[in-house]
């Protein structure tokens, strides 16, 4: 981390992130109390910038720049799953002092709030942008992105082409793909593509006088041990080929080889690999069976009571490469059941793939490598369900990255614990790519 300390007002930073716990899934009530939250914490972000409020309550925060480049887009969505870990508490009273246990948080919640903490400081030195500033909150992110596909429609319209557009969903590691790099080194992975995702449910009803002689419970069992079957995929997409060429350039001699023509070895990685929390991430495409429910009461042939309906719900991420169609069929067949119905509701395609040269890509590799001693960058598939897929059309110079140091297990997870180096090293990049 540089030397020089950014001004951050780490209680506020820490009580906004505390509010935020209780934002979970998209409401209307919820995003409205987010949009006043917001407002009366960071007070000349809303005074020096126009406001406009699109689909779900997604807050577009316009700020007119010198047009020395071109537009400068930073996009996220703040709903977020409950973290596993502690809640994000106030940090100590005296500025300097150790945080004690450090505070636990989601990815992109941790990216938001630092982003806006960068602004915010920015504002009061005087700060004017390059370019016209554009941040975009969506409220949705996890149930369909209509927020972020509202404001992406909107700027394509306008005919907007920005510099660059960054969301979170790439991150800095000491622990992945060690042995590939120099010894101590960190692995920072910018995200150029993410995967594509289906989330539904799959009802079996016993109301039919075919069913009725089935219990629905035991018809959705069956079908749950089928759909769990062969669950992972495991592929190699561009993105990913990218990322291995790129680990290739730094890795020893017989690494090197493993990884310099990845078309060739994948079979042998993907052996090796096998158990590794990085097949998940960047190579797999999984299907997850998230929760069972049943409703209502009826007496079947038997004289038995059994649930009139029972309801599965699953979770399918698509490594890019294959269409949803492919995996909708996939489904269908895993189902093998007329008594059964599958509920679409959220399909995400894969998006497309940003480009790994060019000034927008160089700024933010300058940016990670003043902030990260020695750090090898990788343009990777984004293990994460961001925003950033809806604003491909804009000129595709989509790059999704947290300057975050995680764990594997927080990767995995998708949290970020908070130390005071952290928050100075995430306010100091902010402070960097507003300044492009």
């Amino acid at each position: 981390m540089s030397q020089f300390l950014a001004p951050l007002n780490y209680g506020r930073a820490f009580d906004v992130l505390r509010k935020l716990d209780t934002y979970t899934t998209y409401t209307p009530q919820g995003a409205q109390a987010v949009h006043h939250m917001l407002r009366e914490s960071y007070p000349l972000i809303f005074q020096k910038t126009e406001q406009n409020v699109f689909a779900n309550h997604a807050l577009l925060l316009e700020m007119p720049g010198a047009s020395v480049t071109d537009p400068l887009v930073f996009v996220s969505h703040l709903d977020s799953p409950s973290v596993t870990g502690s809640p994000a508490e106030p940090p100590l009273p005296e500025p300097g002092k150790p945080f004690g246990k450090p505070r636990v948080t989601s990815l992109q919640r941790a990216h938001v709030i630092m982003l806006l903490e960068a602004l915010e400081a920015l504002l009061s030195e005087g700060y004017r942008p390059g370019g016209d500033l554009m941040l975009a909150l969506s409220m949705d992110g996890l149930s369909g992105g209509e927020g972020a596909k509202s404001i992406a429609t909107h700027l394509k319209v306008r005919k907007i082409s920005p510099c660059f557009v960054l969301d979170f969903g790439g991150y800095v590691t000491h622990s992945a793909f060690c042995t590939y790099l120099p010894k101590n080194a960190p692995l920072a992975f910018i995200g150029i593509s993410e995967k594509g995702m289906l989330q539904g449910q799959v009802t079996a009803d016993s109301s039919s006088a075919k069913a009725r002689s089935q219990n629905s419970l035991t018809l959705l069992l069956r079908a749950g041990a089928r759909l769990s079957r062969f669950g992972q995929v495991p592929s190699l997409c561009k993105s990913s080929e990218a990322m291995l060429q790129a680990l290739a350039k730094n890795a020893p001699l017989l690494q090197r080889l493993l990884v310099s023509r990845p078309r060739l070895t994948f079979p042998l990685l993907t052996l090796l690999w096998r158990k590794r929390a990085i097949m998940n991430q960047f190579f797999v495409s999984q299907r997850t069976l998230t929760g069972i429910s049943t409703s209502g009461s009826l007496q079947n042939t038997s004289g038995e009571h059994v649930p009139a309906s029972a309801t599965l719900s699953f979770r399918q991420t698509t490594v890019p490469g294959r269409k949803l169609q492919h995996w909708k069929r996939v489904l269908r067949r895993r189902m093998a059941n007329e008594n059964l119905r599958m509920n679409m509701e959220v399909e995400l395609e894969h998006s497309a793939r940003s480009s790994t040269g060019g000034e927008a890509w160089d700024a933010l590799e300058t940016a990670i490598e003043i902030l990260f001693d020695r750090v090898v960058i990788a343009p990777c598939l984004s293990p994460y369900v961001t925003d950033g897929r809806f604003y491909t059309a804009l000129r595709g110079n989509v790059y999704r990255f947290s300057p975050f140091l995680l764990t594997t297990q927080e990767a995995l997870s998708g949290e970020c614990a908070l130390t005071e180096g952290a928050l100075q090293t995430a306010v100091q990049f902010f402070r960097q790519m507003l300044s492009v």
